[in-house]
């Protein structure tokens, strides 16, 4: 496994948008302000801004928990082998959902959540081209 970015969810994409690109001056490499989802290459290291609310509603948080008890930090991990990291962790961990294929992103993947409800995006590729 290797972490591949770290992602914050906003409530205010436009803001932190406009944060990291206008004042850190980070090289924004997919998105824009007018959108809900951007990518900023750190010398390879990559943070990530994505609208909070689509997060909760696409994992269905506010079901589960609430969205109010979830950090708004998301850790993105590349697993090597999905649908056995996914069968290793299921009866020990927070798992929200089972392992799912995002056609348009190409990857599979499932999330999780550490003690502190901090949420963990965990993919593989499905296709050469996928992050």
């Amino acid at each position: 496994m290797k972490i591949t970015n770290i992602r914050l969810l906003t409530d205010d994409f436009e803001n932190m948008f406009n944060f990291y690109h206008d004042i850190l001056k980070a090289t924004c490499v997919f998105g824009n302000k007018q959108g809900n989802y951007a990518d900023f290459d750190f010398a390879g290291v990559y943070l990530s801004l994505f609208d909070k609310q689509l997060m909760v509603d696409a994992l269905k948080l506010d079901d589960q928990l609430g969205n109010e008890h979830y950090n708004t930090q998301m850790i993105i991990i590349e697993a090597d082998n999905l649908e056995n990291l996914y069968n290793q962790l299921k009866n020990d961990v927070n798992v929200l959902d089972e392992p799912t294929e995002q056609q348009e992103w190409g990857i599979k993947c499932f999330h999780v959540t550490d003690p502190d409800l901090s949420l963990i995006h965990i993919s593989e590729p499905t296709r050469q081209e996928a992050i």
